[in-house]
């Protein structure tokens, strides 16, 4: 702009100059002594520092001289877009932003600003690197969102890259970092390693024994992960093992006994504290240890009677042994250890189970009546172990031995003729070897007594003259053949006859009866 001032006075009285006065203290503008333009100075204007300029403009004749007179400039300064939009933190941080927050959370708000008016001061917003497709930024609020999901186990933090671009030519742009970490919350599975654990154990193990060690891990890794059993699972199994509750580590707790059972199933469960816990199975075989000696069943016999007469190999007795340990340690083998005098029998195995006693050579009841047989079972571990069983054999009678009478030659003896009925004239004795019925004698005189003369008792075997006497006139000897028989089925007999009757030797016995004459007294 150009200032201008007059003077009435003429020549160099009325000659006028200008110059600023005030308001210029920094060179922005300079003047035109003569002409009174006013124009820039050599320091450049700042519309962002000071948008307008009062100048006083003095226009005067002498620099000495009192004759002056002055004028107010003001100077607008109009803007250029020459400022760059500059944010209120060169990096915004955001920490600790759950993992688990929802698509629009809020996560920051940038704020940049533009001392251009106009389109020029107008700022828009832009993530141009890092977002990862997670966040999104409004362009006139600056407000950073979420778009996407996020996961902490995937990406734990976010720095992104934002700028502010003006909206006048040449569209200044500035630039800001926005740094995003996340919250790491337990939203993950806890996952064991395995899905499955076995583990083999013999029995007998003993207490505190470690059996396996499971171990389950989760990927937020923030805290502790226990373990238990599930409450489900069967309670036998959890009389016998306990599970250490940070280490995972499985041990014995109970006395374990394979005869009780032999396989276990236990259902751990690991937990983070967290929503989503796991579970696995861990099966437990229990291998046999030769811990059991046989067992003899209470239905084995422990008593039997035989018949002397049963044939060899014919089966007496029958004994059951059981042994709970498996394999060849519940195998069962039977012997007879003692009482088996003269090898008389013989225990045979069935099925590992079964003994079975027979005849193994003829018995003789006469000689022996009754065996006390040691029966020994036997399993098959190493060493084995073993138990023992009583059998007390009776044998039975058959009717096998005669009646042996005590003289096998005869009797002989003399009765005086006329003697009174009832006079004993002799006794036959036998013996049997037989018991029972088998050894009960009945005596008979079977010939030699055809007038009847002699009676004989049937069970003494006491031989005794009738009412009518014997009569030397009549007959003077009497060879009487006795029979001797048992009471047994069938029974057995034996007879014999000497002096003038012929017969079997051996078989029985003859009384030879001499009648003497009886001596009379004269009257």
């Amino acid at each position: 702009m150009q200032v201008k001032a007059t003077d009435a006075d003429e020549g160099i009285n009325g000659r006028v100059w200008y110059r600023i006065v005030k308001g210029n203290e920094h060179n922005h503008f300079r003047i035109n002594p003569s002409t009174g333009l006013v124009m820039r100075g050599v320091r450049h204007l700042d519309r962002e520092q000071n948008s307008s300029h009062v100048l006083e403009v003095e226009a005067y004749n002498t620099e000495q001289g009192p004759m002056r007179s002055s004028v107010r400039v003001i100077v607008y300064v109009e803007d250029v877009n020459d400022e760059v939009p500059v944010f209120t933190q060169r990096q915004y941080n955001r920490l600790g932003l759950r993992e688990t927050a929802g698509i629009g959370t809020s996560v920051a708000v940038v704020r940049a600003t533009d001392r251009d008016t106009g389109k020029g001061g107008l700022v828009s917003y832009k993530i141009v690197s890092g977002a990862e497709g997670k966040f999104e930024i409004d362009e006139s609020t600056g407000l950073i969102t979420t778009i996407e999901y996020l996961d902490y186990e995937t990406k734990t933090s976010y720095l992104m890259n934002v700028s502010a671009t003006d909206q006048a030519p040449p569209y200044n742009q500035g630039f800001c970092s926005v740094y995003v970490s996340l919250l790491n919350e337990l939203d993950e599975a806890v996952q064991f390693s395995n899905s499955s654990y076995e583990a083999v154990i013999m029995e007998n193990i003993p207490l505190g024994s470690e059996v396996i060690r499971v171990q389950a891990r989760s990927i937020d890794n923030l805290n502790q992960i226990t373990y238990k059993f599930d409450p489900n699972t069967n309670p036998q199994a959890l009389s016998l093992f306990k599970i250490n509750g940070i280490t995972g580590v499985i041990t014995v707790k109970g006395q374990v006994d394979r005869e009780k059972g032999d396989f276990y199933t236990l259902t751990v469960v690991a937990d983070d504290g967290g929503p989503k816990i796991d579970s696995t199975v861990v099966t437990i075989t229990v291998l046999d240890e030769n811990d059991n000696s046989p067992q003899f069943d209470i239905t084995s016999d422990s008593s039997v009677s035989v018949a002397e007469d049963s044939a060899v190999g014919k089966r007496v007795a029958l004994v059951l042994a059981r042994d709970p340990d498996a394999g060849r340690n519940g195998q069962v083998t039977f012997s007879l250890t003692s009482g088996n005098i003269g090898r008389a029998f013989e225990i045979r195995t069935t099925n590992g189970t079964y003994g079975e006693v027979f005849v193994a050579r003829p018995l003789d009841r006469e000689l022996l009546d009754h065996y006390t047989l040691r029966i020994q079972a036997a399993d098959g571990g190493v060493p084995p172990r073993r138990k023992e069983h009583i059998l007390r054999v009776n044998i039975l009678d058959v009717n096998d031995n005669p009646p042996v009478i005590d003289s096998p030659f005869g009797y002989n003896v003399s009765v005086s003729e006329n003697v009174g009925g009832g006079t004993a004239v002799a006794q036959v004795r036998a013996t049997d070897r037989d018991i029972g019925l088998n050894s009960v004698l009945s005596y008979y005189i079977t010939r030699g007594n055809e007038d009847l003369t002699f009676r004989m008792d049937r069970v003494t075997g006491e031989i005794a003259t009738r009412p009518s006497p014997p009569d030397r006139e009549r007959q003077s000897f009497y060879s009487l053949v006795v029979t001797v028989e048992d009471e047994g089925t069938p029974s057995l007999s034996v007879s014999h006859q000497k002096g003038p009757f012929r017969g079997r030797m051996g078989l029985g016995s003859a009384v030879g009866v001499s009648v003497k004459r009886e001596k009379r007294s004269r009257v």
